[in-house]
């Protein structure tokens, strides 16, 4: 997470098997659990202003934004890294004149440790998050050297570096 004094940006890596579950079938004969060896890669970016509550205990969040960053999903990394995100406040704004009784979710979210490498926070329901301070750079992570092939490459290394062991 990078916090300013009036926005808040999180980030929020994510990899998932690219390769379904499946049983016995004439291709495989045997049953397969899913994910290698393909993955699919990126990360959830989301922004919110903050603005201090009432009582100055807590940030009210105001989402804005949320993209995908970094996709290794060739074809579809283009048309994310060219700019597609939700607008969060518009489709907000949309169910609030389409929909009887919404109202945007402007959820609390209240710091209850602090230390200069551990932050500690709950929501207004009560969920717990930890963050870690990882460095002190505030600015969102560049995903450009993230390859668009399913982590193709990546796999072929590490079969290399640990099975065949082939260098030139």
């Amino acid at each position: 997470q990078i916090v300013s004094p009036s926005l808040l940006v999180s980030e929020f890596e994510v990899k998932v098997g690219a390769i379904p579950f499946f049983n016995f079938t004439p291709l495989t004969p045997f049953p397969y659990s899913g994910g290698l060896p393909f993955t699919i890669d990126g990360a959830i970016v989301s922004s919110a202003d903050i603005t201090p509550t009432a009582d100055g205990k807590a940030w009210e969040l105001y989402m804005d934004t949320v993209q995908i960053r970094g996709s290794n999903v060739p074809g579809l990394r283009r048309v994310l890294d060219d700019g597609l995100q939700l607008d969060s406040r518009q489709l907000a704004s949309f169910l609030e004149q389409n929909v009887d009784g919404y109202t945007t979710p402007r959820p609390i979210f209240k710091t209850t440790y602090l230390s200069d490498t551990l932050r500690i926070s709950r929501d207004q329901d009560g969920k717990v998050f930890v963050y870690a301070k990882v460095s002190d750079d505030t600015s969102t992570t560049d995903y450009s050297g993230t390859e668009a092939d399913l982590g193709l490459l990546k796999f072929l290394e590490d079969l290399n570096d640990n099975v065949i062991k082939f260098y030139i």
